[in-house]
């Protein structure tokens, strides 16, 4: 009896954190990313990564298609469409190769090009794992809109910690400022505002501008 030839595909590697089946709406995915929602649009739209549907027919992204979304964002050299339709694939399939890459370890290449992706892979899984705790941290009764939104047990509105980043604040001095919150909790604000952007912001003013109707002279 001859033996089965082995299969040259192979499992990926188990999430930590119970990441497996998390998944994420667009703008989620590309706040914990840090990529331009239109980025991760477009990505979805040539069909560079397997994404489903949840039961409300909304785009729902796994956390290794974040992992993806990261590692493009990371990487040092921009890849063509075929590459990264690879990348992704080795990712989330577990391919040992695809359109001429090569990976082992952490370590993928292609002829000349060579690259390590274990530092951007593990940096995507814990923004990953404080997006995911910061999503149980907040309290949703607050009577106000999703974007009003406050750290559990506190007064403190997530959208102000993460405004007050996006304007060049120190996480550690603002974990001096509110010392009810952890570290995760200020990256996790960061995140937040870049979901819901508050009236504040230049993006909703520039709207506000162009609903508004011109007075008579």
């Amino acid at each position: 009896m001859t033996a089965k030839k082995k299969s040259l595909k192979q499992r990926p590697r188990r999430l930590p954190h119970g990441l497996e089946d998390e998944t994420f709406s667009i703008k989620e995915a590309a706040a914990i990313a840090d990529l331009a929602d239109k980025t991760v649009r477009n990505e979805i739209y040539v069909d560079l990564f397997r994404v489903e549907l949840d039961d409300k027919s909304r785009v729902a992204i796994s956390a290794r298609g974040v992992i993806y979304l990261r590692l493009v964002r990371l990487l040092p050299v921009q890849l063509g469409p075929k590459d990264r339709n690879a990348l992704s694939r080795m990712l989330a399939e577990g391919w040992p190769g695809a359109e001429g890459w090569t990976r082992r370890g952490d370590i993928i290449a292609k002829g000349m090009v060579s690259l390590d992706v274990g530092v951007a892979e593990r940096d995507a899984i814990e923004r990953l794992r404080v997006f995911v705790r910061g999503r149980s941290r907040v309290d949703s009764d607050t009577g106000g809109p999703a974007g009003d939104m406050l750290f559990k047990d506190t007064a403190i509105r997530v959208r102000l910690v993460g405004a007050l980043l996006a304007r060049g604040a120190e996480p550690a001095k603002m974990l001096t400022a509110f010392p009810a919150l952890q570290a995760d909790d200020i990256a996790f604000a960061g995140m937040f505002a870049r979901i819901n952007k508050g009236p504040g912001s230049a993006s909703s003013g520039r709207a506000r501008a162009a609903r508004r109707p011109r007075t008579a002279r």
